[in-house]
């Protein structure tokens, strides 16, 4: 992820304010685009490009990037199926985000809230 690019979060916000609007198909298309993302990239062998413009923290230690990449993957799939509507999935894998990253906030959050979002 880079400093610019748009947040996970707000791609599910915005997909609901659409479908609120009544903007159905363009509310689909950023919940697909979420799933579509995790999914497409949760393999991907992560390694830090030294030559970027941004890291997103110090590297002070030598950490596997992977995992984080999947977790972050899990999180998109996640967000997507908020938006669809698929409670089971959306239940078993913020579940599972937080057994791996007990302090992944987005996952929290979204745990205590994503029926009120449905």
């Amino acid at each position: 992820m880079y400093y610019n690019d748009q947040m996970a979060d707000m791609i599910l916000y915005e997909g609901l304010a659409l479908r609120k609007l009544g903007r159905i198909d363009a509310s689909l298309a950023r919940f697909h685009k979420l799933v579509d993302y995790g999914e497409k990239h949760y393999f991907d062998k992560i390694t830090i490009d030294y030559f970027a413009v941004s890291l997103p923290e110090l590297q002070l230690f030598d950490v596997d990037l992977t995992p984080r990449n999947r977790i972050h993957c899990e999180y998109l799939i996640a967000l997507g199926n908020i938006g669809l509507g698929d409670c089971n999935l959306v239940e078993k894998t913020l579940a599972e985000i937080l057994r791996k990253d007990c302090n992944h906030c987005g996952a929290a959050f979204h745990a205590g809230i994503y029926r009120d979002l449905m």
